[in-house]
């Protein structure tokens, strides 16, 4: 068994999921089945230890590169010092930061599919601190993760926890809008980053976790809510990893894809003005990059 020699940490709502699927396909690379082990972001999975976490992912795992996909871990401000804790200060990481007011967006859109989410898009940004502020004195980590919309593009400072700990030759940042255009591109340098070689055959280009809906919200709420029925579940089948991809498997032919409703050019340069300008300013400070194409100026 190994531990992880790469994450990819983030962020959420940014193309992890298509970037997992395409690195599966490489015969030197280990990635679990189920995409998001949450081991160094949750406290209940990080109490268990990290025997449990190997035992429970990577048993199986004996190739070149062993990666964990979990995209929260980039805003979390306890994952920088526990990934460094277990895996040492070698480990590399892949990042896609996407314009946090798409990514925002995209992320309210899946919180309110998932019936979580009453309010508008506008109404959930203000209320989103007071929100986080209860969620942090509950110690909810699910709903701190659920609502923090804005939160989850502030990169700048989420970086900075992580080059405190790791050099920068370790991580390989690219924007959503370069992996979606560039793809292949892209791809293949990850692969190089990670010391892996061109495979024949691998597929370059894939958009995997399209924008959805569930056909029935009552098979939807038997596995978001507690129930008697996951309470026989969680009898029948005691390993945490493998509910946990029964659960996806299930959601996933639950869902069908729909056409998202975009935000206007108006609403856009407003959030960017009241939300987000300092954030992608200091976010081109620290990377020494031009994000011209995410400003309304």
């Amino acid at each position: 068994m190994m531990l992880p020699n790469f994450l990819c940490i983030g962020a959420p709502k940014s193309g992890t999921t298509s970037l997992y699927d395409l690195l599966k396909q490489h015969k030197d690379v280990f990635l679990p089945s189920f995409k998001e082990p949450h081991f160094f972001d949750s406290d209940e999975s990080w109490n268990k230890g990290s025997e449990w976490y190997q035992s429970s992912y990577y048993s199986k795992a004996s190739h070149k590169c062993v990666g964990d996909f979990t995209p929260t871990y980039l805003s979390n401000n306890l994952a920088p010092s526990r990934i460094h804790e277990v895996l040492g200060n070698k480990v590399k990481f892949v990042v896609i930061l996407r314009n946090p007011i798409d990514r925002a967006y995209s992320h309210y859109l899946h919180t309110k599919r998932d019936q979580h989410e009453n309010l508008s898009f506008d109404e959930a940004l203000k209320e989103e601190q007071q929100r986080l502020q209860n969620y942090t004195k509950e110690n909810n980590h699910i709903g701190m993760i659920r609502y923090a919309y804005q939160e989850q593009g502030m990169y700048a400072k989420q970086l900075m926890r992580y080059f405190k700990l790791f050099d920068r030759e370790q991580f390989y940042i690219i924007t959503f809008d370069d992996f979606v255009y560039k793809q292949e591109q892209v791809v293949k340098e990850i692969c190089t980053f990670l010391g892996l070689k061109e495979q024949e055959g691998m597929q370059y280009v894939l958009q995997s976790n399209m924008s959805s809906e569930a056909r029935s919200v009552t098979l939807k709420n038997v596995i978001k809510k507690p129930s008697k029925i996951k309470n026989i579940a969680k009898w029948l089948v005691p390993s945490f990893a493998n509910r946990q991809k029964i659960r996806n498997f299930i959601q996933a032919i639950n869902n069908k894809s729909i056409d998202k409703k975009p935000l206007s050019e108006i609403d856009r340069k407003n959030y960017y003005k009241r939300y987000f300008k300092q954030e992608i300013k200091s976010l081109e400070d620290l990377l020494y990059i031009n994000l011209k194409h995410w400003k309304y100026d």
